[in-house]
């Protein structure tokens, strides 16, 4: 029989010291940028019905257990789940639009990706209330701006569920059949959706698929296509870069059609961006207003959420805890020098505090005994007469 008591399950993990330190780090500085767009924090239990996330497909990634009462609950796996429930019960006399941000932990079982994390952390954006081409800039520009400042490099690619929609209705499919197709797409299989369609429509469709650019693909699109419902979506996406592009935030961002995003109840545009080195997107997000309007108070939607733990190797945020580690041999001494922002060494020796400090990125070293200040520079402390 295993002994499991000093272990950790499959797809879980520990975070500490300069890992923790980073972490906490991105956290910070998205949270503040969420607050200072104008988005207030909002909090979702940790266990909800599982009829909250079973919607679309979506029970086989749930954390599912069975309460005394026999009721069905599930972890929360997709925090924009929670808030389109939060919407439809507890905001019913808000003003509307509601601007919602948070940075919480989700549990889901991965699909596909051997060694994905099953827990992690999603800092995001919410919204709720409000459609058009300004509330989905609204929601693009954030997220380049969140992408901007933890990572110097990274892509983010927009596609529109929207214009597929209307372009696989310009070609007369069915439901049906248009559902097989997105599913395609998603699994990138062109051979299959070449055997879904016929010439002329697989060959505009795979030129869609297969091209990733800027606005120039929009055109280059535009030429092929002539349902007027079509063209009315992909005049959105170039009024929606032409205002990133205005405002110098389209550097990173680009139209890659062949991109559909975990949550299968996106209606307009969707997002996804990435950095290198890693294989799966570090943010999703999209409109999603029919996911809302499924609930008692139907409302437009759309928003992000950025995968925390993914960006601790990547970020270009760096750390150093701002605070002093004061030594003496006298250690009654010692105590009665401990100041707000310092703290007492209980280390043998001057080296062994050294060895410490350096072990958890601390600025500042003080020597009592000697009177001497050390600062960290470049991985080694340097005395400070």
């Amino acid at each position: 029989m295993k002994n499991l008591n000093l272990k950790t399950p499959v797809g879980l993990k520990d975070y500490l010291l300069k890992d923790m330190e980073k972490k906490n780090k991105i956290e910070t500085v998205l949270k503040e940028l969420f607050l200072n767009s104008g988005y207030n924090l909002v909090e979702t239990p940790t266990l909800e019905y599982a009829d909250v996330f079973t919607t679309n497909m979506q029970d086989q990634t749930l954390y599912k257990l069975i309460n005394k009462d026999g009721e069905v609950l599930a972890l929360r796996s997709d925090v924009t789940k929670a808030i389109a429930r939060v919407v439809s019960t507890e905001t019913k006399d808000f003003v509307f639009p509601q601007r919602f941000c948070y940075i919480t932990n989700t549990f889901r079982y991965p699909k596909a990706y051997q060694g994905k994390q099953h827990e992690f952390t999603q800092a995001g954006v919410e919204l709720i209330g409000c459609n058009g081409i300004y509330a989905d800039y609204e929601i693009v520009s954030l997220a380049v701006k969140s992408l901007n400042s933890v990572l110097n490099d990274y892509k983010l690619y927009i596609s529109s569920t929207e214009f597929f929609n209307n372009y696989l209705d310009d070609l007369n499919i069915n439901n049906e059949l248009k559902g097989k197709i997105l599913d395609e797409i998603k699994n990138k299989n062109v051979v299959k959706i070449k055997e879904l369609l016929d010439k002329s429509s697989y060959e505009i469709l795979s030129l869609i698929i297969e091209a990733i650019g800027k606005k120039d693909l929009l055109l280059k699109i535009k030429n092929n296509i002539s349902g007027k419902k079509t063209l009315e979506s992909l005049e959105k996406l170039e009024k929606l870069y032409d205002l990133l592009e205005k405002n110098g935030l389209e550097k990173n961002v680009y139209f890659d059609f062949s991109i559909l995003s975990f949550g299968n109840y996106y209606t307009g545009i969707t997002l996804q961006g990435y950095t290198k080195g890693i294989g799966t997107p570090i943010l999703e997000g999209g409109r999603y207003d029919i996911l809302i309007q499924e609930t008692d108070t139907p409302k437009d939607a759309c928003g992000f959420a950025i995968n925390v733990n993914d960006l601790i190797s990547k970020t270009k945020l760096t750390y150093e805890r701002d605070i002093t580690l004061l030594y003496s041999n006298n250690k009654e001494l010692l105590f009665e020098k401990v100041y707000d922002g310092s703290f007492a060494s209980l280390e043998i020796s001057l080296e062994e505090a050294f060895k410490y400090a350096l072990s958890n990125n601390i600025k500042t070293v003080i020597d009592i005994d000697n009177n001497k200040r050390y600062i960290l520079k470049e991985g080694e402390y340097v005395c400070q007469e």
